[in-house]
C-alpha cells in the first residue's frame, strides 16, 4: 500500500491516518538540516508542504529545532 499523502496532513489514500514514530520525524529533520541548515521563514513553510512526514510540526517548532541543532 502506497503512503502517498493526499493533503499533506499524514492521511493515506484509503483515509487512514498515518502516525510517524519520533525517530522517523527526527531522521527527516536531520535530512532537512543537511540540505537546508538555515531555512528562511518561507523555506520552512515550503518544507512542511513538501515533506509529508512533518505536517503537524509548526514552522516555529522547526525554527527552534534548527536553532538548537546548530548550537
Amino acid at each position: 500500500m502506497a503512503m502517498s499523502c493526499t493533503d499533506g496532513k499524514g492521511v493515506m489514500d484509503n483515509g487512514k491516518y498515518v502516525r510517524y514514530k519520533p525517530e522517523q520525524v527526527a531522521e527527516a529533520l536531520e535530512r532537512l538540516y543537511h540540505e537546508f541548515p538555515k531555512p528562511s521563514s518561507i523555506s520552512r513553510q515550503q518544507l512542511i508542504k513538501e515533506y509529508p512526514i512533518i505536517p503537524n510540526i509548526e514552522p516555529s517548532q522547526i525554527k527552534v529545532w534548527f536553532q538548537n541543532r546548530s548550537s
